[in-house]
């Protein structure tokens, strides 16, 4: 157990060094994004080589949407297909700690974890989701940043840290894939091979080589063939049962071709050669993801920041940001309640409903254009972290000219069809405007409009902080998961008032192994089971492990003792909400969080700032300016 939380902390540690910029410092691009090796879609590829467990890029910001579906359930049918398309892009929250915000959180994600593909048999990295389940906001609150009194509560994201690992070696210009779940992928297709069946076959094909190397010789050609065959139909109609089609589309159709797929690299590289692309390809024809670091922004009441991880020349291009369209966004990111003179929500057509809206904090993500219905979120690489900078901008959006991305074909595309455009057709590019140096904050002009939004927002928030503002999980999180000193959480004799906050819940990472059971009595005579804590369930495979720190294992929890020190680590003994009937314990600290309960983050303020970036009006199509003037949206729905 205490190396597999060594583990973990390291691979923090160097999440934490990527995030400060001290990581490899070589001017060496580490992925790059291109069109896909499969289809005509978005890519990642590796710009140098990754062993195993190794992060890749830059960790990046996550941006969440609540209840969408549910606040547009009345809109007809044509928005609500538009919505879908955009839906389809984000990821589900319970990769990355966000599904607590809400009844249903949508992620929307940039960088590797939004370009990379998905393919069933290739799966060569993994959202690692300690990064952002244990992630710390230590920079953030040691800057001075004080959410209660801050004008920018609520305005920026506080979910960040989104992190790849990768699960196996990946060769420098190797595509990226990631696995999107079985049933995403068609992973039990017994006619397609799965990444179980490439690695299996491997194994056999080894030992087949071995065989023939040793024996085809001695037993004669046509001997060696029967025998190749019998293994190739028999043995694996034997052994693969219903795989057993999908794992013989690997084989060649003679032993003589076993050692060619061995110099492939395996039985996935023979069958998708092309998924490697040479480095100098890539330097030339691709985009660079990791020009950027984040940190926390000079910017006053700006949260995080993006930095350049090396000297960008002027015109050179610091990040690109392909763009997903949401039709009607403004109205698709508004939350219509109607509420009772007790706050409760109600029907619209209450004789005592007083009608409230509010708007999504992903609007203040969301490029757009005064003469547009649409909105898009800019899914490049740590381009959420990219701040307003007006005058001091360094950065400006053109259009890509790269001639995979068939940008001018979706330029004159009515708005209506923006929602079925992928992104790898809709992407621009932010360039330099003059050099800048390595650990420089990059700022893009939001414009005028925005600026002039946020300037009465500051004027007014004095005038706004009446209400009271209790402290969230993630300032009661620097308490006990500081990286310069934590506390150790209260046993319940010792008590705290922390746990008494109406606003947020205390969770545990618990995996525990039911082949262990022990039995403790209690004072009345009766006895409760207590089981050990595991990192990892014993039986599963190497690519299907369920680490414990996933969201899938986190639940509330109750603390009933604690042991330990801080030199040799603190351990718990803790009761789940969802099994009271049972006591898991040498739960590690760090597998202990508090969480925002739903709809009591920052993020739901109805106090915070809200405006979306402006898209400027020089690079914007004509073809996609559907309203007139400075209409902001369409004004039936």
């Amino acid at each position: 157990m205490v190396v597999q939380t060594n583990r973990y902390l390291l691979l923090l540690v160097a999440a934490a060094l990527l995030t400060a910029g001290k990581g490899d410092e070589s001017e060496q691009c580490g992925v790059y994004i291109a069109e896909s090796s499969t289809d005509h879609v978005l890519g990642s590829f590796a710009g140098k080589s990754y062993q195993g467990d190794e992060l890749i890029g830059s960790s990046d910001a996550i941006v969440q949407a609540f209840d969408l579906r549910y606040h547009n359930r009345n809109r007809d049918e044509e928005f609500t297909a538009m919505l879908e398309n955009f839906l389809g892009t984000c990821w589900s929250a319970d990769s990355n700690g966000g599904v607590n915000e809400a009844e249903e959180v949508i992620s929307a994600v940039g960088g590797p974890c939004f370009s990379s593909a998905g393919h069933v048999g290739m799966i060569n990295a993994v959202i690692y989701q300690p990064a952002t389940l244990l992630k710390t906001d230590t920079d953030l609150l040691s800057s001075g940043y004080d959410e209660t009194t801050s004008p920018g509560r609520g305005a920026f994201t506080l979910h960040h840290n989104l992190t790849l690992i990768a699960v196996d070696k990946i060769t420098a210009g190797s595509e990226i894939f990631l696995d999107f779940g079985a049933e995403y992928s068609g992973y039990e297709d017994v006619n397609k091979a799965n990444i179980d069946d490439y690695r299996k076959m491997d194994e056999v094909i080894e030992k087949m080589l071995e065989f023939f190397n040793k024996h085809a010789e001695n037993i004669g050609e046509k001997a060696a063939d029967e025998v190749y065959h019998f293994m190739k139909k028999d043995v694996l109609d034997l052994t693969a049962e219903a795989r057993a089609p999908a794992a013989r589309s690997l084989l060649p159709s003679t032993y003589h071709e076993l050692q060619e797929i061995i110099d492939k690299g395996g039985s996935a590289l023979n069958t998708y050669p092309s998924v490697v692309k040479d480095v100098d390809w890539l330097k030339n024809n691709a985009y660079c993801q990791d020009n950027l670091v984040v940190g926390v922004s000079k910017i006053e009441h700006a949260g995080r920041g993006a930095f350049t991880k090396r000297d960008m020349k002027k015109g050179e291009v610091v990040a690109p940001m392909p763009l997903v369209a949401l039709n009607y966004g403004k109205t698709a990111l508004s939350i219509e309640e109607y509420l009772d003179k007790d706050g409760e929500e109600v029907g619209a057509g209450e004789v005592s409903a007083t009608k409230k809206v509010k708007t999504q904090q992903m609007l203040n993500y969301m490029l757009e254009h005064p003469q547009s219905s649409v909105l898009f979120f800019p899914a490049g690489p740590l381009v959420p972290y990219i701040n307003h900078g007006g005058k001091e901008a360094n950065v400006k959006m053109i259009w890509s000219t790269k001639p995979w991305s068939r940008v001018k074909d979706t330029q004159n595309l009515e708005v209506g069809l923006l929602s079925t455009v992928g992104a790898i057709d809709m992407i621009l590019e932010l360039v330099a405007t003059r050099p800048i140096k390595k650990g420089e904050e990059v700022l893009l002009d939001y414009g005028e409009s925005w600026a002039e939004a946020w300037k009465k927002h500051t004027d007014e928030w004095k005038t706004k902080m009446n209400k009271a503002t209790l402290k969230s999980a993630m300032v009661l999180n620097e308490k006990y998961h500081s990286t310069e000193k934590a506390a150790p959480f209260p046993a319940p004799s010792e008590g705290d008032r922390d746990f008494g906050n109406e606003h947020v819940a205390l969770q545990c990472l618990v995996l525990y192994d039911e082949d262990k059971v022990e039995r403790r009595r209690n004072e009345d005579g009766t006895r409760t089971k207590v089981y050990p804590w595991i990192p990892h369930p014993a039986n599963a495979n190497r690519l299907k492990t369920d680490d414990a720190i996933r969201s899938i294992n986190r639940g509330g929890c109750q603390i009933v003792e604690r042991s330990g020190d801080e030199t040799s680590g603190y351990r718990y003994v803790v009761q789940p909400e969802s099994d009271s009937d049972i006591l898991v314990k040498n739960v590690p600290h760090f597998a202990i969080r508090f969480v925002d309960l739903p709809y009591m983050s920052p993020h739901h303020d109805e106090r915070a700032f809200r405006h979306a970036i402006g898209f400027p009006d020089s690079i914007f199509p004509a073809a996609w300016r559907d309203l007139p003037g400075d209409q902001n949206d369409r004004d039936e729905l």
